[in-house]
């Protein structure tokens, strides 16, 4: 459990910069999770591509605007951008009030690339994304798909109303990130329970135990990513 109010800030090449975690998994070398705050109009680094890691890139709170090989569009909190391996890319705050957001990097364990590219980048804005009513909420299908370094990658949003787990506790392979938007949830992860909410980001590895319970007063949200 990385808690948002406990993160320590850093100025880095005049941006704020919080980092989350960074370690390996069962299938990456490398996983690493930080935010980045830009000033308005500040741009954070040139447009780069790089091709042994893919990128997933979350706004918390203000208008990005991302840039992807020719094409630009903006996005605002609960918005993202799937940067895949070997894509030109380049980001900006585009306003002039702070912009917060996560960059999830995954680097796997072999550089092999798929055979077939199943995926190119993808960047969507929340009102985009849409929401399928459930006996306990909505969910948002994002994304399930293998991309150019990753056997399978798969993002989702739910919402819960009050009082609703999103499921019995349970296991699986795939390691996978919980990344709260709003509301409080009591986390599972084993038999340990920790409460979390909006900006709160949960780490699961492989095969461990976890349940998420809305145990708040009013629907909650958050992102579920899973890789392989």
């Amino acid at each position: 459990m990385y808690s948002w109010k406990n993160l320590k800030s850093e100025t880095v090449d005049g941006r704020e910069r919080k980092q989350v975690l960074k370690g390996s998994t069962l299938d990456l070398a490398e996983l690493e999770v930080h935010t980045t705050t830009l000033g308005p109009w500040q741009v954070p680094h040139s447009p780069h591509t790089h091709d042994d890691f893919e990128e997933l890139i979350i706004v918390k709170n203000g208008k990005l605007k991302v840039t992807i090989e020719d094409s630009s569009k903006i996005i605002g909190p609960g918005g993202f951008a799937l940067i895949v391996a070997g894509d030109h890319h380049g980001f900006q705050n585009a306003s002039d009030d702070l912009v917060t957001y996560f960059i999830i990097k995954l680097k796997p364990k072999s550089l092999e690339k798929n055979k077939n590219r199943h995926s190119s980048s993808l960047v969507r804005d929340w009102t985009e994304l849409a929401a399928e009513k459930t006996n306990k909420g909505e969910r948002r299908s994002i994304f399930d798909n293998a991309t150019p370094l990753l056997r399978r990658f798969e993002m989702h949003s739910t919402s819960l109303d009050a009082g609703f787990a999103s499921h019995d506790p349970h296991t699986h392979r795939a390691a996978e990130i919980i990344l709260m938007i709003k509301g409080n949830v009591e986390m599972q992860i084993g038999q340990q329970f920790y409460p979390a909410t909006g900006g709160d980001l949960v780490f699961l590895s492989s095969g461990i135990l976890h349940a998420l319970k809305n145990v708040g007063n009013e629907r909650c949200s958050y992102f579920a990513i899973q890789f392989e």
